[in-house]
């Protein structure tokens, strides 16, 4: 009987705090298949991916899964990170300590813009570029994103507790359907998010992604749900990359969470036809 994987986390201490990660190793080594850094959304963590990075790491890939700074248990920027390539430099800081040379970037919505802009950084580090819920916005649509209270500390703590009910509120409102324990741990990460929300968007909504997803060379595989809030401009992958593979998978705005099943099948796939 095969032994199920199991996520491992450490801390890897980067220039300005702990990174804490998550890890499985594949359960069958296979030198062929390098392993993968999957880049979570906000305000999540790298809990997302648990269940996801199981699958995998059946499949064969060693799997790593960072909280960004400011989210999950990983250190808080004391100023505001000057554009995505914070996020990025953080994560190859990781790779480098982890003995990642040459892996796949996997990321989800916030995370999807962090992957694709190390994929245009570190082309001869990434092998390929999977994106679930890609932020394709134009500049006029960042600005109509963020005009309603997205880059307001909205769930900032009082002493009240009202800000817990708060976020309970707003995932209950985004997503109908939940697991209450998978639920329950996304609202405490949400609540601990705060300000890496903040933090995280500003740079996120201010980000050229259509032109930097133009720039990216190497394979690219693009996920989404058709009730992901950002689908609407999912079909815009296509239209910038089109030699991409495109996969709709299930789960809402929780793709790799809800249907890691469809999200790694997806990949594996993907995957497979890549260049040896």
């Amino acid at each position: 009987m095969m032994t199920a994987p199991v996520i491992l986390k450490a801390y890897y201490t980067a220039p300005e705090g702990q990174v804490h990660y998550r890890y499985a190793k594949a359960l069958v080594k296979d030198e062929k298949k390098c392993p993968i850094m999957f880049m979570h959304m906000s305000a999540s963590s790298s809990f997302i991916y648990e269940e996801l990075m199981e699958r995998c790491a059946v499949e064969g890939y060693d799997c790593y899964a960072p909280d960004m700074p400011g989210f999950g248990a990983s250190y808080n920027p004391n100023y505001m990170p000057e554009g995505i390539k914070y996020y990025v430099e953080v994560f190859m800081l990781l790779a480098k300590h982890v003995g990642l040379t040459k892996f796949h970037a996997f990321g989800h919505h916030s995370g999807a813009s962090i992957a694709t802009e190390m994929a245009t950084l570190y082309p001869e580090q990434i092998l390929s570029l999977t994106v679930v819920g890609p932020c394709l916005l134009n500049r006029e649509e960042q600005i109509e994103h963020t005009s309603g209270g997205l880059l307001e500390y909205g769930t900032r703590p009082v002493m009240d507790g009202s800000h817990m009910m708060k976020v309970w509120g707003i995932l209950r409102k985004q997503e109908a359907e939940w697991d209450v324990l998978k639920m329950n741990q996304e609202a405490i990460d949400w609540i601990r998010a705060w300000e890496g929300k903040v933090q995280c968007y500003t740079n996120v909504f201010s980000q050229p992604m259509i032109k930097i997803m133009g720039d990216v060379r190497c394979p690219v595989l693009g996920m989404s749900s058709e009730k992901d809030i950002l689908y609407p401009y999912f079909p815009r992958l296509k239209e910038i990359k089109p030699d991409s593979t495109t996969a709709i998978v299930q789960g809402g705005d929780w793709e790799v969470m809800k249907d890691a099943e469809g999200c790694c099948n997806a990949f594996v796939d993907f995957a497979y036809k890549l260049p040896k």
